[in-house]
């Protein structure tokens, strides 16, 4: 299963692909295999293009070490109100199924009872099956079930009755919209620093890799080698990058190292600011519970991904 992906709608996404998970998982002579991959960080680390098509599927299937995984794309409709979710089936050897849901973008909860039938239906086109995955066993009446074992006898249930929980104290708008102001600094802090991150990585990936440690052999230590992919010059030692091929990878690591000074540099700045605002809250606190933070991360050969999402 590789996580759906989403440019806009990441609480859809992430709710969809946890039904997904929970559905397959229960699904007969189906299982999950081990990792978490991200669609938008394989297609990139791959160089698939924007597009997932037939071939970079393949390629993705080698990557996860997978003979068969689903992975689609979710995205809000026009109406803004309904989102639009592509699911796909890979399978090796088969030609791809896949099939679309529309539903109410405010199904956000993997075990919401809506958003699990869609992903039966769902799994059920994908599939060819005509039975759906198992699904819990329903209750049975206490009128039906007297009728299946007559000696049976039912005991009245005791209801307890719960007072209504304390209403909280008032809180300021000067101090929520401060400290709510100083989480989204915090929030996008970690954005800029997943980002950060990831550029890091990439830089990394580039500088070890065989062909472009093989060019830089070629010449003394004195000389630019990126200069002499620019004139261009081969380098004499078998294995060794193209001038072509040099001249991209210098390009990619001048691009991302100046992103990391970019990135690291924001996230100092928006996590410090965000710091700043709920040091200095002067209201109190305790009216409303602390954020909901959520962290998800992925690595692969091709590069890293750092989710950090802030709920209020």
């Amino acid at each position: 299963m590789v996580a759906i992906k989403s440019d806009t709608s990441y609480d859809q996404a992430d709710a969809l692909t946890a039904a997904v998970r929970s559905r397959v998982r229960s699904l007969h002579g189906y299982s999950l295999g081990d990792g978490d991959f991200a669609l938008e960080v394989l297609m990139l680390g791959l160089k698939c293009g924007d597009v997932a098509d037939e071939a970079c599927q393949g390629k993705i299937a080698n990557q996860i070490h997978a003979d068969r995984y689903f992975w689609g794309t979710v995205e809000h409709a026009g109406s803004n109100k309904q989102v639009v979710a592509d699911l796909h089936l890979w399978v090796r050897g088969q030609p791809p199924a896949s099939t679309r849901l529309t539903y109410s973008d405010n199904l956000t909860a993997p075990g919401d009872e809506s958003l699990r039938r869609l992903v039966d239906d769902a799994l059920k086109k994908l599939l060819g099956t005509s039975q759906p995955p198992p699904a819990e066993i329903p209750a049975v009446p206490v009128a039906e079930a007297t009728k299946i074992k007559p000696t049976a006898t039912v005991a009245p249930a005791a209801v307890a009755v719960l007072p209504p929980p304390p209403v909280p104290p008032p809180v300021s708008d000067e101090g929520s919209s401060r400290r709510a102001i100083g989480w989204v600094g915090i929030g996008i802090g970690g954005l800029f620093l997943g980002a950060g991150l990831y550029s890091l990585v990439r830089v990394h990936a580039i500088s070890t890799d065989d062909r472009y440690q093989k060019y830089l052999q070629g010449f003394p230590s004195s000389v630019n080698a990126c200069d002499q992919a620019k004139i261009p010059v081969d380098s004499t030692v078998p294995g060794a990058a193209t001038p072509t091929e040099m001249r991209d990878f210098c390009s990619e690591i001048t691009t991302f190292q100046t992103l990391e000074v970019i990135f690291f540099g924001a996230a100092a700045l928006s996590t410090g600011a965000g710091i700043y605002l709920l040091a200095t809250d002067p209201g109190p606190r305790v009216a409303q519970p602390p954020p909901r933070v959520q962290v998800g991360a992925s690595v692969c050969p091709g590069g890293g991904d750092l989710r950090l999402r802030m709920r209020f």
